[in-house]
């Protein structure tokens, strides 16, 4: 009874933090999407699709700065949760909002093929409120959900490597469907996965040949899952796939010296690593020079010291476990980890913070050596070290959060907004504007700050289109319409308030940006 009790207290405690993980992941869900040109344009094509004014799409998104298309994955599963759900942006979100809340208990699990249930405990509670992975739990985006495929693909192949598993053949077709959908969703996986996979499986079947009937499982499920993208490379005569070597080729030309690329790459692998473990971000684009900020500074030695301190002990505990299986799975990590790493110097002044969603896992990973460190240290006090450590990166990320809702918050009141991110609440009034006051036509046109109107326009096209209204941008070349839309800031609208060449018949503001509707006075 004891036990029984014990387990349940457990459980419920999982439990209570996966709850704590959910609630952060979607309070405010709707009004707080991010909802950029990116998901403007993903939107349209969703709703097209299940409205029955297209079919479903042979390929997926491009990728970032080529012309290579990646699979349809992240588009199905879009379409899929729109049809379920409904066809508007945050029910097409609701796969990366539901593969981020997934990944509480999928880490747990993940952690637990190594660490003691208390410490995968304390672990997994500062993943369940790290601001890097809320934020991007919180949006529709292609690489949103690679951290749930990435960790059940190698979840699933240790299953499958494992000596006394019985069940390989099970969890060969689950490796194959995650590393089937994981490659569609981020270029760096369509070389991460695959790579990992064969390094794995040529390795053991030097020792065991009947290995390779599992790897052929993987590879056939795999490719199965990549049927559109593969027939849509058949059609257009491999067109895609040179694009993708045309990408990698140019980005390959843009780099520095192999010293500045490791020194570059270094040093984003630090701050990735930071941002997920305390949500502590010194910069997206990994620009960052010691001294140039005191808490940048600090934050970066601390965590050079926790990410190469954790690694130098990753790599002693791997040498000396005795478990076959939990010296495995270290092993699985290592070779993925190493893989990525060493790419990721090739690019590195092609990378952000952003790149670290696949390697999610990999700061818990270091944090929980540490723990094991202290414990073979300070015996029994460890516990409480770790505890202590664990609150004050809960504390942190938690803090981090705050700080994040607070910005989302203040979006519609006074001088809050962000140029460079529109959130759906923000595009949603700006096209009700333009649907109360287009009521007599079918088309209207809108002009706007470039920088504001980037981010802005796709959303606000797709949400009045979907009241058949069709927006178009005004070209640049006069004359100008007789009335039309102008997206701005508050201080465009006073600056066309003192424009005798136009009037401003009406306007809305949101935060620190506005909508007005303009009638053009020139030649009146």
């Amino acid at each position: 009874m004891e036990k029984i009790k014990n387990i349940s207290r457990f459980w419920l405690i999982l439990l209570a933090i996966t709850v704590v993980g959910i609630f952060l992941r979607t309070y405010n869900f709707h009004d707080w999407l991010r909802f950029n040109a990116d998901q403007g344009r993903d939107s349209e094509l969703v709703s097209n699709v299940v409205d029955g004014k297209a079919s479903w799409p042979l390929l997926g998104p491009k990728a970032g700065g080529t012309e290579f298309k990646l699979g349809g994955a992240f588009y199905y599963l879009e379409i899929a949760s729109a049809k379920i759900f409904g066809n508007t942006p945050d029910k097409m979100a609701y796969p990366d909002l539901f593969s981020g809340i997934l990944c509480i208990p999928l880490l747990f699990l993940f952690l637990r093929k190594y660490f003691d249930k208390k410490t995968s405990l304390l672990l997994v509670t500062i993943f369940a409120v790290s601001n890097y992975a809320i934020r991007y739990a919180r949006f529709a985006w292609n690489p949103n959900s690679t951290p749930f495929w990435t960790m059940l693909a190698l979840f699933a192949m240790h299953e499958v490597i494992c000596e006394k598993n019985n069940r390989k053949f099970l969890w060969a077709v689950i490796c194959g469907i995650a590393i089937g959908i994981g490659v569609q969703l981020h270029t760096t996986l369509l070389l991460f996965l695959p790579i990992t996979t064969i390094l794995v499986f040529g390795y053991l079947a030097i020792k065991n040949i009947k290995m390779l009937k599992y790897f052929l499982i993987i590879l056939v499920v795999s490719l199965f899952l990549n049927t559109p993208q593969i027939y849509g490379e058949y059609q257009t005569g491999g067109k895609n796939i040179k694009a993708f070597f045309g990408g990698v080729s140019s980005k390959q030309a843009a780099e520095s010296t192999l010293v500045n690329n490791v020194l570059h790459g270094s040093s984003c692998w630090i701050q990735g690593n930071l941002d997920i473990v305390s949500g502590y971000e010194i910069s997206d684009k990994c620009s960052f020079k010691i001294g140039s900020h005191a808490n940048d500074t600090w934050a970066f030695l601390l965590g050079t010291i926790f990410v190469v301190g954790g690694s130098i002990l990753g790599v002693g505990y791997i040498r000396r476990e005795k478990n076959t299986d939990k010296k495995s799975f270290l092993l699985l990590l290592s070779v993925f980890t190493s893989v990525t790493f060493l790419v990721f110097l090739k690019l590195a002044f092609e990378l952000s913070v952003r790149f670290y969603l696949i390697l999610i896992f990999l700061p818990f990973f270091l944090l929980g050596f540490w723990f094991q460190f202290l414990r073979e240290k300070f015996k029994d006090k460890a516990f409480y070290l770790a505890l202590v450590i664990s609150l004050i990166l809960i504390f942190s990320n938690l803090f981090f959060v705050q700080k994040y809702f607070s910005e989302l918050a203040k979006y519609g009141k006074g001088e809050g907004g962000n140029m460079d991110v529109t959130i759906l609440k923000e595009a949603e009034t700006f096209s009700q504007f333009i649907l109360k006051n287009s009521s007599d036509t079918e088309k209207v046109e809108i002009d706007g700050d470039g920088k504001f109107l980037f981010k802005a326009y796709k959303p606000i096209r797709y949400l009045v289109g979907r009241s058949h209204l069709e927006l178009t941008q005004i070209s640049k070349k006069p004359p100008l319409p007789a009335q039309y839309f102008y997206l701005g800031t508050l201080k465009d609208k006073e600056k066309f308030s003192q424009d005798a060449n136009v009037k401003i018949l009406k306007f809305e503001d949101y935060g620190s940006f506005t909508i007005l509707l303009l009638q053009n006075n020139k030649g009146l």
